[in-house]
């Protein structure tokens, strides 16, 4: 006999202003929900444990190691176990998000949603599983602000690829060439604004695959250009280094240091003494 099904709404797991659903859940003795479908896209994945999953009419043990990929319309459950209890992460977030996200990154890449229940398990490969670790920290930032789902789901083609689909490594043209563009001072000079007008991308836009390809932000792309341009000026002229600073369109002393000593690992004049050693006779 068929089980009835309920329907789940995204909008009443999110509160306003946020962008996604997203739960570290315990399941133990027989506790998880019906069997529902929804109106929106759902990944999951285990961390320890086991427990049961009841997908489409069939039934299959869960445990760590995999990932899952949920559709709208997939009637599914999963049952802790009344043995070991399940620790499992779900992400769920708007159907609309995902084909965004695939419209302006993937538009040539086949929807891992759309195919088999058995394509959409994925093993999690180690490469996988840090980037996963890094994600459970990041969607359970407060508010669970856009840029963090689409982070995410930019960087799950990535984490589902197999030998057989290798995973996509190379940042977009246009967002390398702003990189290069960036490391000239008539454009470093203008700051964030002018890396999204090389880009030709807007600032959200922008933001969201510096983190997808990069793991930084448009302002780290940024001052790592001045940092650079700062370290040649040092080591090639003796120009002091307040003007150095200046040139970089920095007007703050000491975060201009901070910024070098997180770069090179030692203070703007310490880099230029070892760049210029003084000759002893």
């Amino acid at each position: 006999m068929r089980r009835p099904c309920a329907h789940f709404k995204l909008a009443d797991f999110v509160s306003t202003g946020e962008h996604y659903h997203f739960a570290r859940t315990e399941l133990a003795g027989g506790d998880g929900a019906r069997v529902h479908d929804h109106d929106y896209h759902e990944v999951f994945w285990l961390t320890r444990g086991r427990g049961e999953h009841q997908w489409n009419g069939r039934d299959e043990t869960v445990e760590p190691g995999k990932i899952y990929l949920i559709r709208p319309r997939d009637r599914h459950c999963v049952i802790g176990s009344f043995s070991v209890p399940m620790h499992i992460v779900n992400v769920a977030f708007p159907s609309r998000t995902w084909a965004e996200v695939r419209k302006r990154y993937f538009a040539d890449v086949p929807d891992g949603f759309e195919r088999p229940e058995a394509e959409r398990v994925r093993p999690i490969s180690p490469r996988a599983k840090q980037a996963l670790d890094y994600w459970d920290r990041r969607l359970a930032e407060a508010g669970r602000p856009r840029v963090a789902v689409e982070g995410f789901l930019m960087d799950l083609p990535g984490l589902l690829a197999s030998t057989a689909e290798p995973a996509i490594t190379q940042a977009p043209d246009w967002l390398e060439h702003a990189r290069r563009e960036i490391a000239r001072p008539e454009h470093f000079a203008g700051g964030t604004p002018a890396f999204a007008r090389l880009a030709g991308r807007s600032a959200s836009h922008v933001s969201r695959a510096t983190e997808r390809w990069w793991g930084c932000t448009p302002t780290d792309v940024v001052n790592a250009a001045r940092i650079d341009h700062a370290a040649r000026q040092l080591a090639e002229t003796s120009r002091p280094i307040l003007d150095i600073m200046f040139d970089c369109g920095l007007t703050n002393l000491s975060h201009f240091y901070a910024l070098f000593r997180k770069r090179h690992g030692v203070s703007p004049r310490r880099y230029r003494l070892q760049a210029h050693p003084t000759v002893r006779g």
